[in-house]
């Protein structure tokens, strides 16, 4: 498979700091064949001469491209969703530690086949990870996947605080998931513009419910939970997207006690037996494939 497929970038505006560019996948078999994967895209001049220099990129341009001194960096693929299509996002840092804190550039929603993608990441000795993996932004294409291990429906946040709460801890000690607000069980968009207008400001509310979450669930949620409102036929809808975390996350009730949440199917469940908390709780810390490997699990 190895080097029978390279990126084209076809530059349309060239300065010293940057390059604007529309970005293709070349395979070459018997024929060539060329897809566009993101038009009009830019990145600095630095990270556009690390791809060309290493190999995985060509260039047309006229004249012909004639790029700077090699910079270090360092490449992740933000790995969103996975099948016989990898659709990902290419990020960018001047190294690679905290890569992902520090990435300054990056070329979002490209879509590889599963083993041109891992060609890429191969070499481009990129680190992969799977941050976005399940993440769903439209409430349209939600309710159309119905209730499962990485959806969640509440009425609204007023009168279902409780859920929210064990809702996130679940997703956060089993699997990315996908909480929205004002859609039912059913999957009807009922929204929660009146909670809006009690508030007297959409930034107010989103504050509230972060503010809740950050209060009631324990140690702080890092990286914390991406909410965000979207708009469908008039209506508006709170997304909330919570990533799997490293550590042993809790809820706290109304006393201040902790308690342990998990996802299973479409259902957040309270855990109480301690052997299966420390289960969980090693399966954070090491790993579940490592703590096998130890026989911990």
């Amino acid at each position: 498979m190895r080097h029978i497929c390279s990126l084209l970038a076809v530059v349309h505006e060239l300065t010293e700091q940057s390059v604007r560019f529309d970005l293709y996948q070349e395979i070459r078999r018997s024929t060539v064949d060329r897809e566009l994967l993101r038009q009009n895209a830019q990145l600095p001049r630095h990270y556009f001469d690390f791809l060309f220099h290493s190999g995985v990129l060509e260039v047309e341009n006229d004249p012909p491209y004639q790029p700077g001194i090699t910079r270090p960096a360092s490449i992740g693929m933000n790995i969103r969703s996975l099948g016989g299509n990898v659709l990902f996002d290419m990020c960018f840092a001047p190294q690679t530690y905290k890569l992902w804190q520090n990435t300054d550039a990056s070329l979002e929603d490209l879509s590889l086949p599963a083993d041109i993608f891992e060609e890429y990441v191969y070499r481009l000795g990129a680190i992969s990870r799977f941050r976005y993996l399940g993440r769903v932004d439209d409430p349209l294409v939600a309710t159309s996947l119905g209730e499962n291990d990485m959806i969640e429906f509440k009425r609204d946040f007023l009168l279902s605080k409780g859920g929210i709460i064990k809702t996130v801890v679940a997703f956060a000690n089993s699997n990315n998931g996908n909480l929205f607000l004002g859609i039912t069980d059913e999957g009807t968009i009922c929204g929660i513009d009146h909670e809006i207008e009690q508030y007297g400001d959409p930034d107010k509310y989103i504050l509230a419910i972060t503010q809740y979450i950050q209060d009631k669930t324990s140690p702080f949620l890092t990286p914390f939970p991406k909410i965000s409102l979207k708009k469908v036929d008039g209506k508006h809808v709170v997304a909330i997207f919570v990533e799997v975390s490293s550590e042993l996350i809790c809820g706290l009730d109304k006393n201040g006690e902790k308690y342990v949440v998990i996802r299973t199917n479409n259902r957040s469940v309270v855990v109480k037996d301690p052997h299966q908390i420390g289960e969980i709780y090693v399966k954070r810390k090491l790993g579940s494939e490592i703590s096998r490997r130890l026989g911990l699990l």
